[in-house]
């Protein structure tokens, strides 16, 4: 007998600082699953909650209350990606976030907050460590550095 890999919905965040430049987070010591792996900020949408209001809501407690300044923008992507037993089953539901507020503000690294052990970074795409992701999100960094997928913001 097999038993079945849960099957996990998320909600998750391609975070523009700019028209090429992204901010994304490194999984904290502690975290279950990718322990120290980079990704996209996120996590699971919650039963009756729309996964939109799963982002606004786990970018708040991932990255502080300064995360209310960013703005959860259109679908970038729908993701499907099977992790080895017994990792789960992940559909990902991507969007754009706009950040260019918090430059306007100043220094995202003075009005984010994340939560203990996880640590934000920036990139521009040419340089986005696809290695170090997470492996649900290593097709899309290619695209994204490819080109195939752009910020629907013009530069800031």
């Amino acid at each position: 007998m097999t038993l079945e890999q849960p099957r996990l919905l998320v909600a998750a965040g391609l975070v523009w600082l700019d028209r090429g430049r992204l901010l994304f987070q490194r999984r904290g010591p502690q975290a279950a699953h990718g322990a120290g792996m980079l990704e996209f900020p996120g996590g699971k949408v919650e039963r009756r909650e729309a996964p939109a209001a799963a982002l606004r809501r786990e970018l708040v407690e991932e990255w502080g209350p300064g995360a209310d300044a960013l703005r959860v923008g259109p679908v970038a992507e729908v993701l499907h990606h099977v992790y080895p037993s017994p990792g789960p089953e992940v559909v990902l539901v991507l969007y754009h976030v706009d950040a260019r507020a918090l430059r306007a503000q100043g220094d995202w690294e003075a009005i984010l907050t994340p939560e203990e052990g996880v640590l934000l970074a920036e990139s521009i795409l040419a340089d986005l460590p696809a290695s170090s992701f997470l492996a649900a999100d290593r097709a899309l960094i290619g695209r994204l550095q490819r080109g195939e997928l752009k910020s629907p913001w013009g530069p800031s």
